[in-house]
């Protein structure tokens, strides 16, 4: 008989999920397919080898654990969290997020499991969007406040789009020109809208941008991909739609206190069976009736069942027998990761005052956003640390760098730019998603033509090997997507299992 399927709820969370129609994401879109039965023929370490101890592997393996089943999680690095990931307080004051900064009110897996497991949802704290009236626009060579951007010279944006910031002229075409139903987030993988699967670029052509302006826009600073010309317009209307969304719950959200990598933290936990870190897995082989994974220090695990919850940029570095098949083995090789290089300071005078300008800075240079951080609760006001947030060609170009002399090419660009900040800035962390091994980027982004061809084929199981992850996700995005498809893997495994 087989095990009766419990899934999480917490208190709140059924009515959540009804809400935002998040009970899609329960489906179990593939179980029959590419799958196999467990003969249970051989011995093995586990029921399911859950690869990756980020949200998504965490919430699978929670999930399988509570239905009874035995779980082995390998962990590549030496914590839980994959890209939720928070600055220790002894290396940036404040402790910034690194990766995953905002919980939506809407992000209803996650604020269950923060409840379940007593990690208290605080204050959304600014990264890169920094509060009303402390942002200045650094624009070539110009200095311009928000309320002078509209009629600045500096501004290429066409008319009808010279309102707002830099970039939020891009933002009103995408919302102009969005066909998605606003109540429908799944729709982005409708054929019906495949034609929207182009470039930005073309797009913004199409509505009287210049090259100068589309660059500007969404190739300078850019939280998604590098330009316009190498990412889907779709994925802004999904985007967009999402955001939508996640506004209605409005009140609810913010961020977890002491950092959102303690929720995570809080999971692992929980988990009652075996962790292993510091356990990259070199290769991934399928057997008649299991799974033997193979780790880098050889040695190697066997259960009926795989999940794989690495990025793709991480996936394509290890051997898999079989290997995935047409259209799901070229996603896995093509889809892209949002660049990312984070160079932390902390402030060692108020500069601000010395200069009488707001405290953060929107730069089209090096220096991408610099940001003032006020990451202490006890004194909101007080600037903890600074952050030159590094997106697009901009953290390619960095990363490329020895770490050393990047700080200094990107510390020169500030004091350059802005006087007040020589000897104002002294160096405390470096970070990067970009050459990160088991990340390749912040998170992935669809190029043209990638969400029509690709989307529909990530999450299918490769034989006993199944796959999750923020990339796999269907109706969320971000941190809600990868439990989204932490909990669809999980169903879908426990229902071959039995």
């Amino acid at each position: 008989m087989k095990k009766e399927i419990k899934q999480q709820q917490g208190i709140d969370r059924r009515e959540m999920l009804k809400k935002s129609g998040l009970f899609l994401a329960a489906t179990p879109f593939y179980f029959g397919l590419n799958s196999c039965i467990n003969t249970g023929k051989k011995s093995f370490d586990a029921d399911v080898i859950v690869i990756g101890a980020g949200l998504s592997g965490l919430n699978a393996a929670l999930m399988l654990e509570a239905n009874g089943f035995k779980v082995k999680i390998i962990e590549a690095t030496n914590r839980f969290g994959g890209r939720v990931h928070t600055a220790k307080e002894k290396d940036v004051p404040g402790h910034p997020e690194l990766g995953a900064n905002g919980i939506g009110g809407g992000y209803a897996r996650l604020l269950d499991v923060a409840q379940k497991y007593n990690v208290k949802i605080g204050e959304y704290r600014p990264r890169t969007e920094p509060r009303k009236g402390e942002i200045l626009y650094a624009v070539k060579n110009n200095f311009i406040l928000p309320d002078q951007w509209e009629n600045h010279p500096a501004n290429p944006h066409p008319e009808g789009y010279r309102k707002g910031s830099p970039t939020s002229s891009a933002w009103s075409v995408y919302s102009k020109l969005n066909p998605l139903p606003k109540n429908d987030l799944t729709a982005w993988r409708n054929s019906k809208y495949a034609k929207w699967d182009r470039s930005v670029y073309e797009v913004l052509k199409e509505e009287g941008f210049s090259d100068e302006a589309i660059k500007l826009a969404v190739a300078t600073n850019s939280s998604y991909g590098v330009d316009g010309k190498s990412i889907s317009v779709l994925m802004y209307f999904q985007i967009l739609n999402f955001i939508t969304q996640q506004a209605a719950f409005n009140g609810q959200g913010g961020a977890a206190v002491g950092g959102n990598q303690r929720i995570p933290e809080a999971m692992g936990a929980a988990f009652q069976q075996d962790v292993l870190f510091e356990a990259p897995v070199k290769s991934i082989a399928a057997e008649a009736d299991g799974v033997q994974i193979t780790l880098t220090s050889d040695k190697k695990l066997r259960a009926p069942y795989v999940l794989c919850t690495l990025p793709a940029s991480a996936l394509r570095k290890i051997h898999m027998t079989p290997s995935p098949e047409g259209i799901q083995h070229q996603a896995f090789q093509e889809l892209s990761y949002t660049p990312c290089v984070q160079i932390h300071y902390i402030p060692t005078k108020k500069y601000w005052e010395e200069d009488n300008l707001p405290p953060s800075m929107w730069c089209d240079t090096i220096a991408g956003r610099f940001m003032a951080l006020k990451n202490d609760p006890q004194d909101p006001d007080k600037v903890t640390s600074c952050v030159a947030y590094l997106n697009s060609n901009v953290a390619l170009e960095i990363d490329k760098m020895d770490q050393k002399a990047a700080i200094a090419a990107v510390t020169k660009t500030l004091e350059d730019m802005r006087p007040s900040l020589k000897g104002a800035l002294q160096f405390t962390y470096y970070w990067t998603w970009v050459n990160n091994p088991y990340a390749g980027g912040a998170y992935a982004y669809w190029k043209p033509g990638q969400i029509t061809q690709f989307a529909a084929h990530m999450a299918k199981p490769n034989g006993r090997i199944h796959f999750a992850g923020e990339h796999t996700a269907i109706v969320n995005r971000g941190m809600e997507g990868a439990m989204e498809s932490g909990e669809r893997a999980a169903i879908e495994i426990m229902s071959l299992l039995g």
